[in-house]
């Protein structure tokens, strides 16, 4: 009976979100919900986020008829490595995409596509979140250099004769056209498999806090040109814009906007070489440490942090958020989540919605 009535009442609001959609156009602000609230539900603690206008699958399911997201393991062959120590890393579907076998990743792939997206009609969010590595060689900086490092010694391994700068120059060539295919290949069995989907890559364009300490912007344009030629066959864009503990919030601003005006910029590149410019969703958290081990002592985002996140993308003229936040602990703090969508979020996104429609 309790799961009943909330499906009946999703679907009513589901249905009036496109009526509004319909008679106001695109300018109406779309919220999905992309957290495992499902098991608050079934513990008892529903989070009522719907009555706000929130779009979430049927009884909050973490994938269901609205959105889902394909994570690592859930994306065939996904190759990867593990850091065991300076001297060591374990490798996974081959470590590297230079040694993945495309005809067996796909084959795995057209499997997990038929378990998380079921009904071949489903045309909604499709995130496809692959983050171990990012696509080009030289984006794999900080705890990812282990992917420059192994792509150079699989070189080296072949043409031990090499000088190093000769092997980085193959190793890097290597490297960028391997992530390319294997990408390429992922994004195009899932198009082929499920059509109407909207499917793109999870935080792309590369953008982070610490950006500006590298360039004048957060962002990193020069690598960001590279992923146009796999972007543009996407069906959607899906930046991140998380925001974390210990940054001033005008800070946190410029951040934001820098992520916005990037996925902007890049979508107008991707117009120009003729091809179909891109929804964008983009991905906000509504909490700055949803990871502490403390639960009490989560921070979630206030009023001024909701502005310079939800509203600051809205008025920059993108009208696609998505909310996530981890499934850890999540047990633990589902009473602290419905508290917080009760006394701020949901009122802050009605508000939002009906300034709008009004």
């Amino acid at each position: 009976m309790f799961s009943n009535k909330i499906i009946t009442f999703h679907t009513v609001i589901f249905l009036l979100t496109l009526i509004t959609k319909s008679i106001f156009g695109d300018d109406v602000p779309s919220f999905y919900w992309n957290a495992f609230t499902e098991a608050c539900t079934k513990k008892g603690l529903h989070i009522d986020i719907e009555k706000y206008g929130i779009i979430a699958n049927t009884n909050q399911k973490f994938e269901g008829e609205n959105i889902v997201i394909f994570y690592e393991k859930n994306v065939g062959l996904y190759p990867y490595l593990k850091y065991i120590n300076s001297t060591h890393n374990e490798y996974f579907n081959g470590g590297i995409p230079q040694n993945t076998n495309i005809s067996a990743h796909l084959f795995k792939l057209r499997q997990d596509i038929s378990k998380i997206i079921p009904n071949p009609d489903f045309d909604g969010v499709a995130v496809i979140d692959v983050e171990e590595w990012r696509p080009t060689y030289d984006s794999n900086w900080g705890k990812k250099r282990i992917y420059r490092e192994e792509s150079l010694q699989h070189v080296l391994t072949r043409f031990p004769y090499l000088k190093r700068n000769q092997a980085i120059k193959i190793a890097k060539q290597e490297f960028d056209e391997a992530a390319y295919n294997f990408l390429m290949y992922t994004l195009k069995e899932c198009q082929i498999w499920r059509p109407k989907a909207k499917f793109g890559f999870y935080s792309l364009p590369i953008c982070d806090e610490s950006g500006l300490t590298r360039n004048s912007t957060f962002c990193y344009p020069e690598h960001n040109n590279k992923l146009i030629s796999l972007l543009k066959h996407t069906d959607a864009l899906y930046p991140s814009a998380y925001l974390y503990p210990g940054r001033p919030l005008e800070v946190a601003r410029l951040y934001v906007k820098d992520v916005l005006s990037e996925t902007k910029r890049l979508n107008d590149l991707i117009v120009e070489e003729g091809y179909k410019k891109k929804e964008i969703y983009v991905y906000h958290k509504f909490e700055l440490d949803p990871y502490n081990e403390k639960i009490e002592e989560i921070q979630y985002y206030d009023e001024g942090t909701l502005d310079v996140t939800i509203k600051q993308t809205i008025d920059f003229g993108i009208n696609n958020i998505i909310l996530w936040t981890t499934s850890k602990n999540i047990l633990k703090r589902c009473q602290y989540i419905r508290n917080y969508v009760e006394d701020l979020l949901g009122p802050y996104i009605k508000k939002l919605i009906k300034s709008y429609i009004l």
